[in-house]
Order: C-alpha cells, then structure tokens, then sequence
C-alpha cells in the first residue's frame, strides 16, 4: 500500500510527465526574469562604483547626474576644484552619454564617457594596447585639444588599430579596458573629455557632470548638503546616485517583469490544479474502492497529495536546473541568485501543493456504492 501513489503515477507517466514539464518551464521563466533583473541591477552600479566617487554633482535642476538633461557650464565647474567640502583636486569633469557609434559600418548601441586621464571617471590602466592620450591642457576649453583616441570595453568586436565612427569623427581604438557593461550589456568606450566634447557636443564646453571625493572631515552626506546649499548645482552621494539610477533604469521599467513573475506562479498553480483535476476525476472509481475496502479520506488525501509533491518537486528542480543553463546561455547578462532560486522553489513547491490540495478535495466526495455500481 505505500507504494499504490507511485503505481499509479507509472501507470498515468505521459500525464505525469506533462505537468512536470510545465512546472519546469514555469520556474524557469520566474528565475530567468528575476536574473534578468539582477543582471541589469549590477551593470547599473558597475561603472558608478568603479570611480570610487562619492559626490556626483549635475546641473541644478536636472534631478540627478543620470535621471535629467544636465549641462554644467565653466562657471559652475571651476569653483569646485577649490571648494572646501570636497577633497582638494579631487573633482574632475565628466560626460556620460548614450551614442550610436558605426562599427564596421553598422550602427551599434553604447555609452560614451569621457573623463581627464589621472582623475576619476575612467580607467587607470587597460588590459590591451595603451590609455588614450589626453588633452595637452587641464582645462575644458576649444583650446585644449587631444588626439582621436578612445579606449574600448574588452567585450566590443574592435581590435587595437582599427577605428569607430561617433558623431561623425573617426576614432583610432588604442586600448582595451576590463569589462564594465550598462544596463542591458551596453558597452563603455572611454576618451579624453575634450573628445567627447567635440564628438557629442560640436566642441561646446561643457560636461554632462562633475565626480569628487568628500573632504576627509567631512561625510559625503555633509559634504553633498553644504555644497548644494552655496552653489547652484545638484549634488549626490554615491549612494544617492545608484539609487537613482537603479530606479530610473531598473526598477521602473521592469514593474511590468514583476507583474509578469507573480502571473507565473499564479499559472503553475491553475496548471497544477486542472491536471490533477482531471486526474482525479479518472480515478475516481479506484478511489471509490478504495473507501470501500476500509481507507480513509485521510488515506485518500495523502495519496493523491504524494503524487502532486513529487511530480512539483521533479518539476521544480529541474526548473532551477534549467534557469542556470538559460542564463549561461543568454545574449545578456543574467544572475540567478542561489538564495532568491531557493526562496522561488519553495514558493512555487508550495503554489503548486496547495492548487493539488484543492483538487484532492474532490476525491474525498467519492461515494463508495457509486463506484460499485460504475456510474462515476
């Protein structure tokens, strides 16, 4: 009598096999959506972090350095460079913006930022090849000229020599730098700030932002205050910044992702429920004899609650198994996380359980003189 539950799942395997495929590639998607997201989470704070930044100041008004249209002018960029809250020659200028650079003749997505050699914004060092050279000034005026030089993510399909077309300058590819991809594996290409300037703005000087280290006697949450309470610019921690960014590039347009999970775990649980239903109602002759011969509706209920437990946890698994074959395998950058995979197998094990619950309900009903005499 133990084993009748799984008699009866190798007797009904093609029905069993069907609901375990569709709890997989249910859990599955739940997972690949959730790495989707945390994926784009990282990528997010990736460059931010690599600064080592902690105050990010944009024009006034704008919202913030990556969520509005900032344009800081040389009146407000060359009092930093003195101001007390922040660490002295520390601020340095930035311009962190999305192009459509031609790449072997055809148009491709990435993120140009431009940034003085030796300051923050940019890699120290590349990987391959050699840093770009910079502006022969420390200024950002018309004047200050460098050669057409950009230093590429090592993931682009450019090789050291070869030349990419922005705003159209063509521009010698000299060096390759660690990996530090956007939202959505959008690639960086690094330059001197004056080049940005001339590719992306006709040479008008002016930077998209400024990036400082707070004094060291003062926190970055001080230092943002008293800054932005005596000049006319906006100013953000780090942690101010990254929250934005994350909101603004993440968490906003993936609420429809969000909705889309929880319709998931809603489906594996209708998935679970009709089949087992159905299921139910086939057997429920066998389940009729059964009572006849003494089992109880406790006995009944645990038989059937077996079958749904194994066939979830088969599923499941597997599930969590076919996420991270998916995530490997995806053109973007995926990260399922071991403890949310756990947190989303459990739940979807109990969704699952508890839709079979309900169908097992059914069986209980069954009237054992019915089943005798074969009118279920």
């Amino acid at each position: 009598m133990r084993s009748i539950f799984l008699k009866d799942m190798a007797y009904r395997r093609a029905r069993v096999i069907l609901t375990a495929i569709g709890i997989t590639v249910l859990v599955a998607l739940i997972l690949a959506l959730g790495g989707i997201m945390n994926g784009m989470r990282i990528q997010s704070r990736q460059f931010v972090e690599s600064t080592k930044a902690n105050i990010w100041i944009s024009a006034e008004g704008s919202g913030g350095a990556f969520i509005g249209f900032s344009l800081l002018i040389q009146e407000y960029m060359e009092p930093l460079r003195i101001a007390p809250e922040l660490k002295p020659e520390s601020a340095a200028p930035l311009i962190f913006a999305q192009a459509r650079p031609v790449i072997h003749g055809k148009s491709s997505k990435a993120i140009v930022v431009g940034y003085q050699r030796g300051k923050f914004g940019g890699p120290k060092h590349v990987l391959e090849g050699r840093m770009f050279t910079g502006s022969k000034y420390d200024t950002y005026s018309p004047m200050s000229t460098a050669p057409l030089e950009v230093v590429i993510d090592e993931r682009m399909p450019l090789e050291i020599g070869e030349q990419i077309t922005i705003g159209g300058e063509n521009l010698k590819v000299v060096g390759k730098a660690k990996s530090l991809m956007f939202v959505l594996d959008t690639p960086l290409i690094f330059m001197d700030v004056r080049i940005a300037q001339k590719v992306l703005l006709g040479d008008y000087p002016r930077v998209n932002m400024m990036i400082a280290k707070s004094a060291d006697n003062l926190s970055p949450e001080e230092a943002a205050k008293k800054l932005a309470e005596r000049s006319r610019v906006e100013v953000r921690t780090l942690k101010q910044t990254l929250d934005d960014i994350t909101e603004v590039y993440v968490d906003e347009p993936m609420k429809a992702v969000t909705f889309l999970r929880v319709m998931l775990w809603l489906a594996s649980g209708i998935l679970v429920t009709m089949i087992t239903y159905v299921t139910t109602l086939e057997k429920t002759q066998e389940i009729g004899v059964l009572k006849a011969i003494g089992a109880s509706n406790g006995y009944v209920m645990a038989l059937i609650l077996k079958q749904v437990a194994l066939t979830s946890a088969i599923g499941v698994t597997c599930g969590v198994i076919l996420s991270y074959v998916f995530a490997a395998a995806a053109p973007i950058f995926v990260k399922i996380d071991s403890i949310e995979s756990l947190i989303v197998a459990g739940i979807s094990f109990l969704v699952c359980c508890g839709s079979g619950y309900f169908a097992a309900r059914k069986a209980i009903t069954v009237d054992p003189m019915v089943a005798f005499r074969g009118e279920i």
